[in-house]
C-alpha cells in the first residue's frame, strides 16, 4: 500500500507556517510593540468610587417623619478624559448650551459656583466664596492651574515662591478680566453671549476642571430637575455629548416651618472643613485623623503624593485657628463629594455622623479600571451602600405646632397691645396738659418682635417642644433661596435663623427669685417663715452699713424700688408671700446677706451658668454675678496680655475703649506721636490693676505704667487729673454691693437662656434634680437596631430627703402657686381667661418676670418672662416663655394658657394606653 507522504508534508508545512506566524507575532508584541503595550498597561489603574447610602430620617417621639430623602433626578456632565482637542471642547460647550436651555425652560437652574462675578460697576472680579487670605490664595492657585492659566507667564518668580502663601505676590497673577476672556476663547463660548450666559458655562466647566483628578466621576450641573427635563435630555441624548441624567435623592421637610430650628437644614459640602466642625457633627477624632488634609506634590512617575518638609514630615493643612483641615472628598474616609449634602444647623448638623450615608460604616464602593487619561474602561466590582440611621427626637410635633402658633400669636398681640398702651398714655397725658414719656420716643421704642418658648418634661430633661420666632422653612435651602427669602433670613433685627430658645442670653428678672430664696434658706441667712421688714425706706432698698467706728452709713446709689405703687403692701413678707407677690425688697435683702459669690454658686447649682447639653448647635451659656463675671483680670491671651474678648460681659470692652481714648488725649496734650500698639498695651496693663479689691493707693502704679508704656513722665502725670479719671473708669469694672442686691432679683449682670431656665424650673418642679436637656431620644440604624438610646442624665442634685428640705420646697411651690392665685394677690392671678380659671387654673403654678435691659431702659422694652409647671403634684410639663421688649411678665400668660389648654384637653381625652403620646411615659 502506498503511504500518503504528500499529505504529511502538506500538513507539516502548514503547521510550521502557523508556528512561524505565532513566533513572529509574539516577537512583534514583545519586542517591536512591547514598549507601547507596556506603557498602556502601566497607564491602566484601578480606582474606587465611593457609593453613599440614603440619608436617614428625622422623626418625632411618636414616629412622625420630620425629614426624609425623596428620589429625584439630577443632570450630570461627564467629559471623556481621552477627548481633549479643541474640537472636543467646542462640542462640549455646544452640548452644555443645549442642556442649560432645556433645564431653564422648565424653571430649573444650573450650578452657580464660578469664581468669576460682575460687580455693581460692571467690572469682572473674582469671588472666591471665602474670607480667609490663605483660603483665597489656595483657591486662586488651584483655579489657575486647573483651567490652564499660566501663572508663571505673568509672574516669573512664581515657581520660587516659599511655602508660606502669605508671601505670594498674587497681584501679578491673571486678573478676573483676563481669566474670563481666556476661558471664553478656550472653551469656545459664543461671542454674542452676555456675561451672565457665559458664566453659566464657565461655572460648569470650572467644576469639571477642578475635578480633573477624578475625571472618571461625573459633575452634577443641576439638581432635582423636573421629569420634563429628564425626558427631553434622554430624547436628545445624541446631541447632548457628555450630558446624562442620574437618579439621586433630595431632602424633604414635610412640616415646613414647624420645628425648623430644631430639625435644621442641609447644604452641599465644600471640599474641606476643620476638624472642630466635624467633631460638632458627631464624628470621633479616631474617624477624622486619617483624613487630615495635606499638601501634595508629584513624584517622578507623575503620581500625586503627600508633600513633606525638610525633616520628612507630611505638610498638613491648618485653618486660621490652627485646627487640622479635613479632606471631605477622601475616598478612604468620609467620601463626601461636592454633590453631597451635609447638615449645617439643627439636628441635621449635630447628628450628621448618624444621618449621613457617607461614613465608613455606610459606604459602598464601585471599582473601575481607568486609563492614563482618567477614562473608565470597565467596571470591576461593586459593593452596595447602606442607608444612614434614623434619629428619633423627644418632641411631640403636634404639641410643637401648638407652641409655635401660641408664640407667634403672643408676639403679634404684645406688639399691638404695647402700641395701643403707649398711644393711650400719650392721649391721657395730653388731656392733662402733660407730655407722656412715650411722646418723643414712639418711633424708636422697640416693641415685641421675637421670642422663644420651651416645654420640658421635668422628670427626664426631655424637650417636648421648642419654639423660636420668627422661624424659617428648611425646604428653602434645598430648593434655593429666592431674593425675598434671602432678605427675610438676613434680617438683623429679628434674626430668623437664630434659635432663640437656646442662644438668647438675657436678664431673667423675677423668675430668678426662686434661686435666691432656696439659696438664702439653705445657707441660713433667712428663715422660711421669717418676715423681712422694709426698714421704712419708702419702698427703696438702701444698703445700710456700719463703719469701723460704729457709724451708720446708707448707700442710696442706684437703689431698686418696689414695683408696687403702695409699697406698704409688700412690708413684712415671708418667702412664700414674697414669691407670690414678687417682692423685690425681700430678695435684695436675702442676696445682700448672702453675698454675690454664694448666690453665683447657687445659680450654677441650678444649671443657669452652664450649658444644658441639648443636642443642638449654637447654645449660649448664662452668667450670674461677681467680680470674675463682671471683669476677670486673670484672663490672658496667647501673648500673655489681658484678654478683652474672653470676658463674660461687654463692659470691659467699653472701659478698654474709653481708656484708649483717654490715653490718646494725654499723648495729644504732650504733642506726642500716637503709637496705637503702645496705647493698647497701656490700657490693658491699667485694667489688670483692677482685681476687685479696690484701687486705694494704686496711683503710683498707674503713673508708672503710663510712663513705661507711652513715655509720659510720672512727675508730669501727677500734675494732671488723669490718674483720678483712670481710677474712675476702673471702678466701673469692680463689683459693688449695689450689684449684688440687683442680682438677687435677676437683674444687673445676670443673663440666662430659655433652655437653661426650663432646666432650672424643672429642678424646682421635681424638687432638686437638675438634668441635662435632651432633644434626641434614640438613633436607629437601617436594620432597625438601636445604636444610641438617650437616658436621663443627672447633672446635680439639690438638697436631700430631710424634713427641712421638704418644707423649703413646699414653701417655694406654695409661692409659685400663689402667683396664679387671686386669693394670694399673685402677679398673674387676673391674667387668665375665665374659662381657663374655671377648668385648669388649680392644676398649675407659675412665676412672672419683667427684666429691665439696663437701668435706663423704658418699660415697654422690658423682657417678658412667664415660667410654669403642671400638674402641681407630680409635675409632667414645664413651660418657659420669653419675649424681649414684652413689657411685663404677666402679659405673656396667654401663650401658656393656649398650650395648657391643648395639653390638658389631650390628656383628659386620652385613654391610659395612649397617654405616652402626650408625655412620652406610659403610666
Amino acid at each position: 500500500m502506498k503511504r500518503p507522504i504528500g499529505r504529511f508534508l502538506i500538513v507539516a508545512v502548514l503547521m510550521l507556517g502557523m508556528m512561524g506566524a505565532l513566533v513572529y507575532r509574539l516577537g512583534t508584541l514583545t519586542i517591536a510593540e512591547g514598549q507601547t503595550w507596556s506603557e498602556e498597561a502601566a497607564g491602566r489603574k484601578v480606582r474606587t468610587i465611593a457609593l453613599k447610602g440614603e440619608r436617614g430620617r428625622i422623626l418625632d417621639r411618636n414616629g412622625v417623619v420630620l425629614a426624609y430623602s425623596e428620589t429625584c433626578y439630577n443632570v450630570e456632565f461627564l467629559r471623556d478624559a481621552d477627548s481633549r482637542t479643541d474640537y472636543d471642547s467646542a462640542v462640549y460647550t455646544e452640548s452644555l448650551i443645549k442642556a442649560i436651555n432645556i433645564i431653564e425652560q422648565s424653571g430649573g437652574t444650573t450650578i452657580d459656583t464660578s469664581y468669576l462675578a460682575m460687580d455693581e460697576s460692571g467690572e469682572i472680579v473674582y469671588d472666591w466664596g471665602v474670607t480667609s487670605e490663605a483660603a483665597i490664595r489656595a483657591r486662586y492657585k488651584n483655579f489657575c492651574e486647573a483651567v490652564g492659566l499660566n501663572i508663571q507667564r505673568r509672574d516669573p518668580n512664581y515657581k520660587a515662591y516659599p511655602k508660606d502663601s502669605s508671601k505670594w505676590d498674587i497681584s501679578k497673577w491673571p486678573t478676573a478680566e483676563y481669566a474670563y476672556n481666556y476661558l471664553r476663547r478656550a472653551w469656545f463660548i459664543p461671542e454674542e453671549y452676555t456675561f451672565e450666559q457665559a458664566n453659566k458655562i464657565i461655572a460648569i466647566r470650572q467644576e469639571v476642571s477642578l475635578n480633573n483628578y477624578r475625571a472618571y466621576e461625573p459633575v452634577t450641573i443641576a439638581y432635582d430637575v423636573d421629569f420634563d427635563v429628564v425626558a427631553e435630555i434622554k430624547q436628545h441624548s445624541d446631541e447632548l455629548v457628555g450630558v446624562q441624567v442620574s437618579q439621586s435623592t433630595t431632602r424633604v421637610y414635610p412640616r415646613g416651618e414647624t420645628a425648623g430650628h430644631i430639625v435644621g437644614y442641609l447644604s452641599r459640602t465644600a471640599d474641606t472643613v476643620s476638624v472642630n466642625t466635624l467633631l460638632a457633627k458627631g464624628y470621633t477624632i479616631e474617624e477624622l485623623e486619617p483624613l487630615y488634609k495635606y499638601e501634595t506634590t508629584t513624584d517622578e512617575e507623575g503620581n500625586t503624593i503627600p508633600k513633606r518638609d525638610e525633616d520628612g514630615n507630611i505638610v498638613y493643612v491648618y485653618d486660621e485657628s490652627g485646627n487640622h483641615v479635613i479632606d471631605m472628598t477622601s475616598s478612604s474616609g468620609l467620601a463626601y463629594s461636592y454633590s453631597d449634602y451635609v447638615g449645617v444647623s439643627g439636628i441635621e448638623s449635630t447628628m450628621e455622623a448618624y444621618l449621613t450615608g457617607a461614613t465608613k460604616a455606610h459606604q459602598g464602593a464601585k471599582e473601575v479600571e481607568i486609563n492614563k487619561n482618567g477614562s473608565v474602561i470597565r467596571e470591576l466590582a461593586q459593593t452596595n451602600a447602606t442607608n444612614g440611621s434614623d434619629v428619633s427626637l423627644t418632641i411631640d410635633i403636634e404639641l410643637q405646632a401648638v407652641v409655635e402658633a401660641a408664640l407667634e400669636k403672643l408676639i403679634h398681640k404684645l406688639s399691638a397691645d404695647e402700641m395701643a398702651y403707649m398711644l393711650n398714655d400719650i392721649a391721657e397725658e395730653e388731656a392733662k396738659g402733660k407730655t407722656s414719656k412715650y411722646d418723643d420716643k414712639l418711633d424708636t421704642i422697640e416693641t415685641a418682635k421675637t421670642g422663644a418658648i420651651v416645654a420640658m418634661d421635668p422628670r427626664t430633661g426631655d424637650v417636648l417642644a421648642m419654639a423660636s420666632y420668627p422661624g424659617f422653612d428648611p425646604n428653602w435651602f434645598i430648593q434655593g433661596l429666592t431674593e425675598e427669602q434671602a432678605e427675610y433670613i438676613n434680617d438683623a433685627e429679628t434674626t430668623p435663623m437664630r434659635n432663640k430658645a437656646i442662644s438668647l442670653k438675657i436678664a431673667p428678672g423675677s423668675i430668678f427669685k426662686m434661686v435666691t430664696g432656696v439659696a438664702g434658706v439653705s445657707e441660713g441667712v433667712v428663715q422660711i417663715d421669717e418676715a423681712v421688714n422694709d426698714r421704712g425706706d419708702g419702698g427703696y432698698y438702701y444698703i445700710h452699713t456700719t463703719d469701723e467706728n460704729g457709724n451708720a452709713n446708707v448707700i442710696k446709689t442706684n437703689a431698686p424700688h418696689c414695683w408696687k405703687r403702695y409699697h406698704e403692701e409688700h412690708a413684712n413678707l415671708t418667702l412664700t408671700q414674697a414669691l407670690a407677690q414678687s417682692c423685690n425688697y425681700y430678695f435684695c435683702e436675702v442676696a445682700y446677706r448672702m453675698g454675690i459669690d454664694t448666690l453665683n454658686e447657687w445659680a450654677g447649682k441650678f444649671g443657669l451658668t452652664s450649658k444644658t447639653g441639648i443636642e443642638l448647635p449654637g447654645e449660649s451659656t448664662g452668667i450670674c454675678g461677681g467680680q470674675s463675671v463682671l471683669f476677670d483680670n486673670t484672663l490672658l491671651d496667647a501673648e500673655g496680655k489681658l484678654s478683652i474678648t474672653a470676658q463674660k460681659t461687654s463692659l470691659p470692652s467699653l472701659i478698654y475703649r474709653r481708656l484708649c481714648t483717654l490715653l490718646r488725649e494725654c499723648m495729644d496734650k504732650r504733642m506726642m506721636e500716637i503709637d496705637e500698639d503702645a496705647v493698647s498695651s497701656c490700657a490693658l496693663r491699667l485694667m489688670q490693676i483692677q482685681d476687685g479689691n479696690g484701687l486705694d493707693g494704686k496711683g503710683p502704679e498707674i503713673r508708672r505704667i503710663i510712663s513705661e508704656e507711652i513715655g509720659i513722665p510720672e512727675g508730669y502725670t501727677q500734675t494732671q487729673t488723669w490718674t483720678s479719671e483712670i481710677v474712675s473708669l476702673l471702678n466701673e469694672i469692680q463689683w459693688k454691693p449695689t450689684q449684688t442686691i440687683r442680682a438677687g432679683f435677676g437683674q444687673g449682670t445676670t443673663l440666662v437662656t430659655p433652655i437653661a431656665v426650663a432646666r432650672y424650673i424643672s429642678a424646682i418642679a421635681n424638687e432638686g434634680t437638675v438634668y441635662e436637656a435632651h432633644i434626641v431620644d434614640r438613633v436607629i440604624d437601617a436594620d432597625g437596631n438601636v445604636v444610641m438610646d438617650t437616658e436621663p442624665v443627672i447633672v446635680n442634685t439639690i438638697g436631700n430627703d430631710s424634713a427641712e428640705w421638704d418644707k423649703l420646697w413646699a414653701a417655694i411651690k406654695e409661692g409659685m402657686k400663689g402667683v396664679v392665685s387671686l386669693e394670694d394677690q399673685g402677679t398673674a392671678s387676673d391674667k387668665f381667661s375665665e374659662e381657663f380659671m374655671e377648668k385648669y387654673l388649680d392644676r398649675i403654678t407659675g412665676k412672672t418676670g419683667s427684666a429691665q435691659i439696663g437701668l435706663a431702659s423704658i418699660d415697654i422694652e422690658t423682657t417678658s418672662w412667664f415660667v410654669t409647671y403642671a400638674p402641681r403634684e407630680d409635675p409632667e410639663i414645664v413651660i418657659v416663655s420669653c419675649v424681649p421688649n414684652g413689657f411685663s411678665g404677666a402679659w405673656s400668660i396667654s401663650a401658656a394658657e393656649e398650650i395648657y389648654t391643648y395639653y390638658f384637653n389631650k390628656q383628659d381625652s386620652a385613654a391610659p394606653e395612649t397617654l405616652a403620646q402626650v408625655n412620652g411615659i406610659v403610666p
